[in-house]
């Protein structure tokens, strides 16, 4: 009877490090799946400094949220933020620039003057 020795401490470390560079390089099954890339913040000027300087009821508010298909068409890439602007103007001219860019499942609110009660 002839013995066969089984792996040694080199052939254990050197196939432990074969798989694990090859759990690695396996694509990530869960993000293809569910298919949500990374979140984009969008906010845009500083509220509290805003009021701070012009008066909260002056301060232009707008929130927008919003996504966009993803490149490799796994799903949506989504976004979001609160833009507070010295006029009309600047704050509607961000408001549609946002909704140019994450054009689907958009919620957002009108350019209005004047914070909400939490800033």
């Amino acid at each position: 009877m002839t013995r066969v020795r089984i792996g040694s401490a080199r052939s254990v470390g050197s196939a432990l490090s074969v798989a694990a560079l090859l759990l690695l390089a396996q694509p990530q099954a869960a993000d293809a799946q569910v298919g949500f890339g990374p979140t984009s913040r969008l906010s845009q000027g500083d509220c509290r400094a805003l009021a701070a300087t012009l008066g909260p009821n002056k301060v232009w508010y707008s929130r927008f949220a919003g996504s966009q298909p993803d490149p490799w068409d796994r799903g949506l890439w989504s976004a979001w933020g609160v833009g507070c602007f010295k006029t009309y103007k600047e704050c509607k001219s961000w408001l549609y620039s946002s909704q140019t860019e994450y054009p689907r499942l958009m919620d957002f609110t009108f350019c209005k003057q004047g914070l909400p009660a939490r800033y």
